[in-house]
């Protein structure tokens, strides 16, 4: 079994964090020096902006276990996903994923990370469990995954050797 960080977040993804942080602060603080309606609409914009910048690091990956098994994505505070390692049919290196166009079609696109579903003109449907899209690995089992671990060589060879003493 081998464990796995996901890469740090790339620029995109630390603007768009730092951005997703900042405005319920932004919002707290108008509370504080404001009274009367616009008090009351700044506390439950600062509501509303906690409950998203919560749920969007809770589902946020966090590291990836490698196992003979399986590859199973694990995230900060929400349930795992997996990827079962008789259905990894190829593994490899996709750093153009940095300049590809994706449409989300469910999920995040940069607050701590891109995870969700995407389409993409070259890869079809895509199922993204991404911190930094320059250190993309496209993992494919009849449908396409994207992960970004730190460590992608060693990755790469642990997904390759297990995937292939499953088959």
């Amino acid at each position: 079994m081998g464990i796995y960080r996901t890469a740090g977040l790339d620029r995109t993804s630390a603007i768009m964090t730092l951005i997703l942080v900042a405005a319920p602060a932004t919002a707290l603080i108008v509370a504080l020096l404001f009274s009367g309606e616009v008090r009351h609409a700044a506390l439950t914009i600062t509501a509303i902006l906690s409950v998203i910048c919560a749920g969007s690091y809770a589902i946020a990956p966090s590291h990836y276990v490698v196992r003979h098994d399986r590859i199973t994505i694990k995230r900060h505070l929400w349930r795992s996903s997996s990827i079962p390692m008789s259905e990894v049919k190829r593994c490899y290196p996709y750093p153009q994923l940095a300049e590809s166009k994706l449409l989300r079609l469910v999920g995040n696109g940069g607050a701590f990370g891109w995870y969700g579903m995407y389409a993409s003109d070259e890869l079809g449907t895509i199922m993204l469990y991404a911190t930094n899209r320059s250190k993309a690995v496209v993992i494919g089992n009849g449908g396409t995954f994207i992960l970004s671990p730190e460590r992608q060589d060693t990755f790469l060879a642990a997904v390759q050797e297990h995937a292939q003493s499953a088959a």
